[in-house]
């Protein structure tokens, strides 16, 4: 009777581990080999968004912040997104000839795995400035997408583009503002229907237009400022209303970067109203990073804060993004941050 007490407790402790082993590996049979800690805090941040329940989540994933980091094993970088239960990354993409530049092979690897356990990628992309002086940077950025597309198999495409284009960056003394362009973005003063805050989220909207005739069946996502929609709303603006994006988008990023949850869904609300006739197109983007472009310090992010804290305010931004019907998920700036939350004492 005791030695068959002893073996039904080895069968249960055997039983047990498996169970932890299969929470910490992929499809791909991936090993993470991570502490209980982190492997009880992905459990509780994937209930949280809810992607189970048919929410969907991205994370911004970037050349010199996270994939140098996994250029030696990509997959390994899939099975942390799969046990966190991201569906989604908008992912750096580079050309040729730059520092960022990543080798095909890597996105062939990575894209496949992704593909395997259910996660779609978005190439970033249309973000250069010089789109808001020419439409054939429209073309380039696109075909440099399809370009790749067209060389691998289909495991190994990307599912679209995420565009980045930010007018509200193009203050007249911006040290990368084009060559030719006139128009400057001034929160005082050039507020205004036909003033230049207008005619640049113009020229937003239309490079939105310009992408999605050349992009064929891949899909197109951009991220918005939350202040352009109330004063489309009020008529300080003809231009930057989700709805207008939403006619070339198939969803839009409201930037809602703040660290009290309360203030996020304040910032996203005027977007997921505006966005009702379009169902689950649009994404909420919270911080997780500090020392990023345009940084403002800790009022921004949520990584000051810690990871306990994140999960709460999740919580509450999930149930608040809910009662709208164009809510579609949760989306994360970035994953460098948000891997030094995940992996905090």
């Amino acid at each position: 009777m005791i030695q068959s007490k002893k073996i039904s407790l080895l069968l249960v402790l055997s039983l047990f581990f498996n169970v932890l082993m299969a929470q910490s590996c992929t499809k791909a049979g991936i090993d993470l080999n991570i502490s209980d800690k982190m492997r009880q805090r992905a459990i509780d941040f994937k209930n949280t968004i809810q992607t189970q329940q048919g929410l969907r989540s991205s994370t911004y994933i970037y050349s010199s912040r996270t994939i140098k980091k996994y250029i030696a094993n990509p997959e390994e970088l899939v099975a942390k997104l799969t046990l966190l239960g991201f569906t989604d990354v908008y992912i750096s993409f580079d050309k040729p000839g730059t520092s960022l530049y990543i080798d095909l092979s890597w996105y062939k690897v990575f894209n496949k795995s992704a593909h395997n356990n259910n996660i779609k990628v978005h190439a970033l992309g249309l973000s250069n400035l010089k789109l808001y002086v020419s439409d054939e940077v429209v073309k380039t950025d696109v075909d440099w997408v399809k370009s790749y597309n067209n060389s691998v198999s289909a495991a190994e495409r990307f599912d679209g583009i995420s565009a980045d284009l930010e007018p509200h960056i193009l203050k007249a003394d911006y040290p990368n503002r084009p060559a030719g362009l006139t128009l400057a973005w001034d929160s005082e003063n050039s507020y205004g229907i036909g003033k230049d805050n207008d005619l640049l989220l113009k020229r937003s909207v239309e490079v939105m237009s310009l992408a999605k005739k050349e992009m064929g069946e891949l899909t197109l996502n951009e991220a918005l400022g939350f202040f352009f929609q109330p004063r489309f709303d009020t008529g300080l603006l003809e231009w930057g209303g989700a709805q207008q994006f939403l006619k070339y988008c198939d969803q839009v990023v409201v930037m809602a970067y703040n660290y009290r949850a309360t203030r996020v869904v304040e910032m996203a609300t005027p977007i997921l109203i505006a966005a009702s006739d379009y169902p689950k197109s649009v994404s909420i983007a919270v911080k997780t990073s500090l020392n990023t472009l345009g940084d403002d310090g800790p009022l921004t992010s949520f990584q000051p804060q810690g990871w306990d804290n994140l999960i709460t305010s999740l919580a509450h931004i999930v149930s608040e993004g809910k009662k709208y019907n164009s809510f579609r998920g949760m989306d994360f700036f970035e994953f460098a941050g948000f891997e030094i939350m995940w992996e905090s004492d």
